[in-house]
């Protein structure tokens, strides 16, 4: 006999809830500063570049602890198995006495011992400090490139998002205005008012359309999948960008972007050189520190015991104890030049930073330039499409009129959709230009 088992509704619910929450995806809804700030927190460099930080930091404590007090213990204990055995040479007793055999010292025996130190004065090391503090803050400056570098790259990539979207819109309600126009001259073709090339003409403007809409589609998926990337997203999840790129031309500071005087001051770069500039200076000063003695202190506590037994824990038996302080100081004296030639290298470095002082200003000089005038150029070539756009579309619009009415033919419909396809992409990838030579030129001018 068959047995039939019934889950109950509880259980089953619990199930389905449980299955659907295995398979739910988290939808984020994104403005472009939105993303940005997202990516701040969750983006796989931004977080390594955080570690870097904290690593640093740590490294900085480590060598400002070398001049703190290092306090050492330490415990031994020996068994020995054989003990030692000594030649008494012949006569060491008298004329006549024999060579002898001794055996000295006692089968078991431990020691414990604790020391302490103090770095008094190092010349190294209050310049290390200070190295190590320099270092840090390159370190936080290379946090702040690599945000930047972050900034542009989410930016750009929520830029193509925009693109591929507004392609695909665009390719899709042509498609309606041609399937319809399709649709009526078909109509008319089987009432015998229209000829059946006019039918293929238009078949034909829908088909490529379609085929088009196929491409769009797929760069819309690349373009979210990259966007997701960037912003550290699980690629299950989902994204919904909800800016326009008309709302984010409007956000455009032309004026300043062409017309503020450009500081070396805020370029990360350039700070990241000078930080680099001190740091040679602090390696000078860690050569010459070598000349200088050192001071420091310690003190020192010892107890042991030997026994014939193992009985180190009889508080009747003694332990023997020594203790000592002291000083020392380590002076350089000779070294066979060795300091001095490494000190002429920390020299020859800080001149090749002065050298690349020089040649970084004036590279940045000349790309600023060369961004303003990209800048420029995207910005004029885009109204110049947004114009262009805006007649192709009264081309169609009127073509399409005509066609209807019968004064224009099926291939003066396809040249005047697909100059306008042609127009419309043009605009928005000249849209999509500009953003990304601002950013380029933010990126040169303001590093903060």
């Amino acid at each position: 006999m068959k047995k039939y088992f019934y889950a109950s509704p509880v259980i089953l619910c619990l199930i389905l809830v449980f299955s659907f929450k295995l398979h739910a995806q988290t939808e984020y809804r994104f403005s472009l500063k939105e993303a940005i700030d997202f990516a701040l927190e969750n983006n796989y460099d931004i977080l390594s570049s955080y570690k870097d930080i904290e690593s640093a930091e740590q490294q900085v404590k480590e060598y400002m602890a070398i001049g703190f007090p290092q306090i050492n213990a330490g415990i031994n204990y020996t068994d020995y198995i054989a003990l030692p055995t000594m030649i008494i040479p012949a006569g060491t007793f008298g004329p006549d006495s024999p060579e002898q055999e001794a055996q000295f010292g006692t089968k078991y025996n431990a020691s414990a011992d604790a020391s302490a130190s103090q770095l008094i004065f190092d010349g190294r090391y209050i310049v290390g400090v200070q190295a190590s503090k320099r270092l840090l803050e390159k370190t936080r400056q290379q946090f702040i490139k690599t945000k930047l570098d972050m900034y542009e790259a989410v930016s750009a990539a929520y830029y193509r998002v925009l693109v591929a979207e507004d392609t695909k819109v665009i390719l899709d309600s042509t498609l309606r205005y041609m399937e319809n126009i399709l649709y009526e001259t078909r109509i008319t073709f089987e009432a015998g008012f229209a000829e059946e090339i006019d039918v293929d003409q238009l078949e034909l403007i829908v088909a490529d359309l379609q085929a088009n809409i196929i491409i769009a589609e797929t760069q819309v998926q690349i373009s979210y999948a990259f966007l997701k990337f960037l912003c550290g997203i699980k690629i299950d999840d989902s994204v919904v960008v909800i800016d326009e790129l008309d709302d984010l031309m409007t956000q455009v500071n032309y004026t300043a972007l062409l017309e503020d005087p450009f500081n070396y001051e805020n370029n990360i770069d350039y700070r990241i050189l000078k930080t680099q500039e001190q740091i040679a200076k602090l390696q000078i000063k860690l050569q010459k520190s070598e000349y200088m003695p050192s001071l420091s202190a310690f003190i020192n506590y010892q107890t042991q015991a030997q026994r014939t037994n193992w009985d180190f824990f009889n508080t009747n038996k003694k332990w023997y104890s020594n203790s000592f302080w002291g000083v020392e100081m380590s002076i350089p004296i000779w070294s066979s030049g060795l300091r001095r030639a490494r000190i002429q290298q920390a020299k020859i470095n800080l001149k090749k930073i002065g050298i690349a002082d020089e040649r970084l200003r004036t590279g940045l000089s000349i790309q600023v330039q060369t961004a303003q005038m990209e800048f420029n150029n995207a910005y004029l070539v885009m109204m110049n499409k947004s114009m262009a756009m805006n007649t192709a579309e009264k081309i169609l619009r009127i073509t399409s009129e005509k066609y209807k009415e019968g004064l224009s033919s099926s291939l003066d419909l396809l040249q005047a959709n697909n100059q306008f396809l042609s127009n419309t992409s043009d605009y928005i990838l000249a849209i999509q230009q500009v953003l990304v030579k601002k950013l380029s030129l933010e990126k040169l001018m303001y590093s903060d």
